[in-house]
C-alpha cells in the first residue's frame, strides 16, 4: 500500500513536472479551444437569428401580397353579386387572407405563431427594433378601419351589396399607404437580417483572427520549445560523442539479436581491428577473433543474461572473456595478439532486458606486466639457479667457457660491423653466427648453464627468421644486436658471481665432488631425451682428452656435444616404438676417444643403436624442403644422399626445438672436423645403429 502510494505520489509529481514544463504551450492549446467553442455557440446563435429574421422577411412580404389579395377578392365577389351568383367563393378566400393579414399582424406586434408559406406555423417574435414598431403602429391605425369594413363580410350570408361597396371603397382607399408600410416593415427586417449576417461573419473573423493569433503564438513557442530541445540534445549527443570518441575503452550495446546500437565508441574499431556498422552481428564478430570453444561458452553466458530469472550479481564470475587471447587483423593485413575483458551489464526496459552494455577492455598491458612480473620472479630464480651451478662448476673449467664464449661472442661483433652489404656475404655471415651461436648453446648445455643456452636458442631462432627469409638486406641485421647484447650481460654477471665467489674460496683446490665430463654428457642427454619424450642411457670414456691441448679439447667436445644431440632426437626411437620392434625400451649411446695405434692419432667413437640413416627418408626431406628435386638426387648413391645431412640448414626434424630442427649441428660437425684437419667415417644400419667415427692427429 506505502508502495502504491509513493508511485502515485511520484506520477503525480512528474506529472506537475511536465504539466510546468509545457504550461505555455498547454495553456494555449486550452484558449485555442476556448475561442473555438465560443464561436461556435456565437455562430449556432446568430444563424438561429438569421434563421428567424428570414420567417420574418418572407412573413413580411407575404403582407404585402395579402394586401393587393384581398381588393382583387373583393373585386371578384362584387362581380359574382351583380351577376346573382348565389355563392360567392371568392369571399371563403377573402375571409382566409383577412384571418391571415390579422393574424400576422398582431403576432408582428406583439409576437405568436402564424401559418408559415409552407402551411406550417411559424413563432414570431415581437418586432425587435423601435423602427419596427413604429411601422407596425401606423400599419394598425390604417388596419383597424379597415377590418371593422371587412367585418361584415366575414360572415355566411350576412352581408349586402353596400357592404360590399363599403369595404371594396376602404380598401382601395387604405392599400396602397398599407402596402408601403408593409414594403418598408420588410425592407426594415431585410436590414436587420443584413446586419444580423455582417455581425456572424464579424464574429466568424474575429474568431478566425484570434485563432490564427493564438496557432501562431502556439507555433512559436512550440518551435522555441523545439529549438530549446534541439540545443539539449545537440549537447547531449556532442557531449556523448565527445565521451565515446575519447574513453579508451569500448563500449556499445546489442539486443537479444545480437544486433549492434547506433551509438559505440571510437576506440571500438582499434580494438577489434575492424569498422562496426549498427546493426551488424556481435557473434561474427566474436567468431572471428575468438577460440570456437570460448565462443560456445559465451553465448551460454549471454543467454543467462538475456533472462529474467537469473540474476546479474550471480553470474557475473562466469564470463568467459575475462583477460581473453584474440587475434585483431590490422588494415596492413597483419594480425596482433591480444588479450581483452569483456564486461556485460543488462539495460532494462519496462523490468525486462532489452539490451546488453558491454565493455571492451584492452588488458594486454596489464597481461603482459603480469607476465614480465612472473618472467623476473622466474629470472631470478633462474639467477639463483646459476648461482647454484656455478657452484658446481670448477673455477677453470668455468673461466675457460666463460673465455671462449666472451671470444666467440667479440668475434660476432666484430663481423657485424665489416660485413659487407651484399647478399651473399651477409648469408654467408648469418650461417657462420649460427655456427657459433649453437657452439656456445652446445658448450653451455654440457656444463648445465641453461640461462646461456636459453639465450643462445632465441638467438638461433632470430637467425632461422633471417635464413629463410627471400632476400636479405644490411637493414635486417640491426635486430642482432640484441640477443648479441644479452648474452654480454650474461657472462659479465656470472663472470662476477664467479670472481665472488672466487673471494670465498681457494681456487688452487678443486671443488669436491666436481663432475666429470662424462657425467656432463650423461645428465645432458638425460633432459634431451627428457624433452623429447626418449629414455636413454650413456656409457662414455674420454680419458684421452685430457692429454689433448686446450683448443683440441674445445674442438672435440664440440663435436661429442652435436653429436649426441644429433643421435638422441635423430637416431634413437621412443620406447613404445624400440618395444615394437623388439628392442630395449632405453637407447644406448657410446661415446669413446681412443688412440689410434697404427696413425699416430685419435679416433672419437660416437655409436646410437637408434633407427640409423636411412637415405631414402633422406631424399624425401632434401626434396620437400625444396633444396633438390627428384631428378637432381635421382644418380646419388646412398652415401652421397647420407652426406647431404652436413648441409647447412638441413633437418629432418619438422618442428624445431632448441635441441634440433633449425639444421645447424651438423654443419658446425663438419666445421670442426676441417679445423682439425680431421676425416670421418659413418657406419649405419636400417633399424641397427649408427656410429660417428673421427680420426685426427694433433
Amino acid at each position: 500500500m506505502i508502495k502504491s502510494l509513493v508511485t502515485k505520489i511520484l506520477r503525480t509529481s512528474q506529472l506537475g513536472s511536465y504539466f510546468g514544463k509545457y504550461r505555455e504551450i498547454v495553456g494555449a492549446v486550452a484558449l485555442f479551444l476556448l475561442l473555438d467553442l465560443a464561436v461556435l455557440i456565437l455562430n449556432f446563435y446568430i444563424s438561429f437569428q438569421i434563421s428567424s429574421d428570414t420567417e420574418s422577411i418572407s412573413l413580411a412580404g407575404r403582407q404585402q401580397v395579402l394586401t393587393q389579395q384581398m381588393e382583387e377578392e373583393l373585386l371578384v365577389a362584387l362581380d359574382e353579386m351583380t351577376q346573382g351568383v348565389r355563392k360567392h367563393p371568392s369571399l371563403i378566400g377573402l375571409r382566409k387572407t383577412v384571418t391571415l393579414f390579422d393574424d400576422t399582424l398582431t403576432a408582428f406586434d406583439k409576437g405568436g405563431v402564424v401559418p408559415g408559406g409552407d402551411g406550417l406555423p411559424v413563432l414570431l417574435k415581437a418586432a425587435p427594433t423601435l423602427e419596427n414598431r413604429a411601422l407596425l403602429v401606423e400599419a394598425k391605425t390604417l388596419w383597424l378601419p379597415l377590418k371593422d369594413a371587412l367585418d361584415p363580410l366575414m360572415l355566411d350570408n350576412s352581408y349586402s351589396m353596400a357592404a360590399l361597396d363599403n369595404a371594396l371603397r376602404s380598401v382601395r382607399e387604405s392599400s396602397a399607404q398599407l402596402l408601403l408600410l408593409m414594403n418598408r416593415l420588410t425592407t426594415q427586417m431585410t436590414n436587420t437580417a443584413l446586419a444580423e449576417a455582417n455581425r456572424l461573419r464579424l464574429v466568424q473573423a474575429m474568431g478566425i483572427l484570434l485563432a490564427l493569433l493564438n496557432f501562431i503564438f502556439i507555433l512559436f513557442k512550440f518551435i522555441a520549445r523545439l529549438r530549446v530541445t534541439d540545443h539539449k540534445v545537440e549537447i547531449a549527443q556532442k557531449e556523448t560523442t565527445d565521451i565515446l570518441g575519447t574513453v579508451k575503452e569500448g563500449l556499445f550495446l546489442f539486443d537479444a539479436d545480437f544486433r549492434f546500437g547506433t551509438q559505440y565508441s571510437a576506440s571500438l574499431a582499434g580494438i577489434f581491428g575492424v569498422e562496426i556498422t549498427p546493426g551488424s552481428d556481435f557473434r561474427e564478430l566474436l567468431r572471428q577473433i575468438i577460440h570456437p570453444d570460448v565462443f560456445a561458452l559465451t553465448m551460454d553466458y549471454i543467454t543467462l543474461l538475456f533472462g529474467d530469472r537469473v540474476k546479474e550479481s550471480l553470474v557475473i564470475e562466469l564470463n568467459p572473456l575475462t583477460a581473453i587471447e584474440v587475434t585483431v587483423s590490422r588494415p596492413d593485413g597483419s594480425s596482433v595478439r591480444s588479450f581483452l575483458t569483456f564486461q556485460f551489464n543488462r539495460v532494462l526496459r519496462a523490468r525486462k532486458v532489452s539490451h546488453l552494455l558491454v565493455t571492451v577492455s584492452d588488458v594486454t598491458d596489464q597481461v603482459v606486466l603480469e607476465r614480465e612480473l612472473a618472467a623476473e620472479r622466474k629470472k631470478s630464480k633462474g639467477e639463483i639457479s646459476v648461482l647454484l651451478d656455478l657452484l658446481k662448476i670448477d673455477a677453470p673449467t668455468l673461466n675457460q667457457f666463460l673465455d671462449a664464449t666472451e671470444k666467440t661472442l667479440l668475434e660476432i661483433n666484430d663481423q657485424l660491423r665489416s660485413v659487407q652489404g651484399n647478399e651473399h656475404d651477409l648469408r654467408f655471415l648469418i650461417a657462420r653466427v649460427f655456427r657459433q651461436i649453437h657452439t656456445v648453446k652446445g658448450d653451455a648445455a654440457v656444463l648445465g648453464l641453461r640461462p646461456f643456452e636459453d639465450l643462445a636458442h632465441r638467438f638461433e631462432i632470430l637467425l632461422v627468421r633471417l635464413r629463410e627469409k627471400g632476400t636479405v638486406t644490411g637493414s635486417d641485421l640491426i635486430a642482432m644486436p640484441l640477443p648479441l647484447d644479452e648474452l654480454f650481460d650474461r657472462v659479465a654477471v656470472v663472470r662476477d658471481l664467479s670472481n665472488r665467489l672466487a673471494d670465498y674460496h681457494d681456487t688452487s683446490v678443486p671443488k669436491a665432488g666436481r663432475a666429470s665430463l662424462t657425467d656432463d654428457l650423461k645428465q645432458l642427454a638425460q633432459r634431451i631425451a627428457a624433452d623429447h619424450g626418449k629414455e636413454v642411457q650413456v656409457a662414455a670414456d674420454l680419458k684421452p682428452l685430457e692429454s689433448l691441448p686446450a683448443a683440441s679439447q674445445l674442438e672435440i667436445k664440440t663435436v661429442i656435444v652435436q653429436l649426441l644431440r644429433n643421435a638422441i632426437v635423430h637416431g634413437i626411437e621412443s620406447a613404445a616404438e624400440r618395444v615394437v620392434q623388439e628392442k630395449s625400451p632405453v637407447g644406448s649411446i657410446y661415446i669413446a676417444l681412443k688412440l689410434d695405434k697404427e696413425g699416430g692419432g685419435y679416433e672419437l667413437h660416437l655409436r646410437d643403436d637408434g633407427r640409423g640413416l636411412i637415405p631414402y627418408r633422406i631424399k624425401e626431406a632434401l626434396i620437400e624442403s625444396g633444396r633438390y628435386t627428384a631428378a637432381q638426387l635421382e644418380d646419388f648413391e646412398d652415401k652421397q644422399i647420407i652426406m647431404r645431412i652436413f648441409d647447412p640448414g638441413f633437418s629432418t626434424v619438422q618442428q624445431a626445438d632448441r635441441d634440433a630442427g633449425h639444421g645447424v649441428g651438423m654443419d658446425i660437425v663438419k666445421q670442426k672436423i676441417l679445423q682439425l684437419g680431421a676425416r670421418l667415417r659413418i657406419q649405419t644400419r636400417e633399424n641397427c645403429y649408427t656410429q660417428f667415427i673421427v680420426r685426427f692427429a694433433v
